[in-house]
């Protein structure tokens, strides 16, 4: 019962209201590249594919979309520590003054986003210059129809997801960092949902035996993760490896395989002129890292040892939630309930016999996220890091989000062969159902404020 008002309390309170506060509270432009976002929807909208050279690609766009990302107290916000002037932002917001003169935008840094994850957005956008809404309005609008999609996206994987699972699908997508991406035009939407899809479908299959006689279910596998993978540039890869959890026939698999692959690499060359102008960045040299990575094999666990040690805290904190361009984020109390939370989804998840991996998928498991660990630390280090610096730049925790129902699972399963299920019972106490309920509700309520408080703090 307890359980039930808890999940109960986080369903149906905690997110749909954070989700609200991350929707409109916070002002545009201020969540990680969302004018980049924004400008990639826009175009999506105005029938941009993608781009046929170079350089010099161009679309063409209503001259107050331009005038909106060049507002100044915007960016402002953005590059400093400024306020919202909220009068002269109300009267944007409900002005009727549009220019809707079409200007030539150049969209060179636009070529390799992938189109599939602003398919959404670009829809809202579309409906809201039809019916002429301010761009600031078509943001907001933009922000809320995303957050009302992963939200009901959410709630069908959440019933449909086998019981003993259901604890590590909410803790996900409660996480503050998850529900700040979720409300944005950014392809972080799409990514974490079709990774959430892509992790109920593996722990669903897995505990019913061998997919025979459905050739459905393994389209419908391969199909979540051909678009969790297309969803982001690069970076998840190793993903693929997660498939090898569940009990498969081999033909359909090799079949499958066959099909994917080329499919999906065809679909990252498209990203070939984003490549190249990366590999010729006068900031970012990315041919003397991969030299330095290349010249002695020590160089790379330098890397992955200093970088883990000095920017573990940052990435667990950010992955919790540091919001806008990393400058604000939670009190403590908050990082310390959301670490609690984790605690309990690990206690409370009791697996039987149909639901554990053997040894050699386990080790399995730990591998494809040590891949994808290592893979994304040496992309950053390659493609976003000055030259003599041992740390990757440009990581940060959200891109960890997907990760986490499987290290969940792998702790899950840790737990049940070291037979501490058997432990917790001898351990275990009993609370007053009413004062378990108590403080379920009183946490939830501090959990919505402190998020209000410190959003509106920073921008108010």
């Amino acid at each position: 019962m307890t359980n039930q008002i808890l999940t109960k309390l986080i369903l149906y309170f905690l997110i749909p209201i954070q989700l609200l506060i991350f929707t409109f509270l916070v002002p545009p432009f201020q969540k990680p590249d969302e004018q980049t976002h924004f400008e990639q929807s826009l175009i999506i909208s105005k029938g941009f594919v993608s781009c046929n050279k170079k350089s010099g690609n161009t679309v063409l766009v209503e001259k107050k979309y331009i005038d909106f990302k060049k507002t100044p107290y915007l960016d402002l916000l953005t590059h400093g520590k400024g306020k919202l002037p909220v009068s002269t932002f109300l009267n944007d917001l409900f002005s009727n003054k549009q220019n809707d003169q079409k200007v030539n935008f150049n969209i060179d840094h636009l070529c390799s986003f992938p189109i599939i994850s602003y398919l959404p957005q670009a829809f809202v956008l579309t409906i809201s210059s039809l019916i002429r809404l301010n761009p600031i309005v078509s943001l907001y609008l933009g922000r809320l129809f995303m957050a009302v999609l992963g939200y009901l996206w959410f709630l069908y994987l959440f019933k449909k997801i086998a019981k003993n699972y259901k604890f590590i699908l909410l803790f996900v997508f409660a996480l503050p960092m998850t529900l700040h991406q979720i409300s944005s035009l950014s392809y972080d939407v799409l990514h974490i949902m079709f990774g959430l899809t892509f992790f109920t479908l593996i722990v669903n299959n897995q505990s019913k035996g061998v997919m025979n006689h459905a050739p459905t279910k393994y389209l419908k596998i391969f199909f979540v993760l051909f678009l969790f993978l297309l969803s982001k540039k690069i970076g998840y890869e190793a993903f693929v490896l997660f498939l090898f959890l569940i009990p498969f026939e081999i033909k359909p698999m090799v079949i499958l395989s066959l099909i994917f692959t080329p499919l999906y690499f065809l679909s990252k060359i498209t990203g070939s002129y984003d490549i190249n102008s990366i590999l010729t960045n006068k900031v970012f040299d990315a041919q003397h890292q991969v030299s330095f990575l290349l010249s002695d094999p020590l160089n790379i666990v330098k890397v992955l040892t200093v970088t883990t040690i000095q920017r573990f805290g940052f990435y667990l904190q950010s992955l919790i939630g540091i919001f806008g361009w990393l400058e604000y984020g939670l009190d403590p109390l908050s990082y310390l309930t959301y670490g609690v939370f984790f605690i309990y989804v690990i206690v409370s998840i009791n697996l039987n016999g149909k639901h554990i991996l053997s040894k050699k998928k386990n080790i399995l498991l730990f591998i494809g996220l040590f891949i994808s660990y290592i893979f994304i630390l040496l992309l950053g280090f390659v493609f976003y890091t000055v030259k003599g610096t041992l740390i990757p730049g440009g990581i940060q925790g959200r891109y960890f989000i997907p990760f986490v129902p499987f290290i969940i699972l792998l702790i899950a399963q840790i737990k049940y062969y070291l037979d501490l299920n058997n432990f917790h019972k001898k351990i275990s106490f009993k609370v007053s159902p009413i004062l378990t309920n108590v403080l379920s509700v009183l946490t939830v309520i501090y959990l919505i404020s402190a998020t209000f408080f410190s959003v509106a703090n920073r921008y108010y």
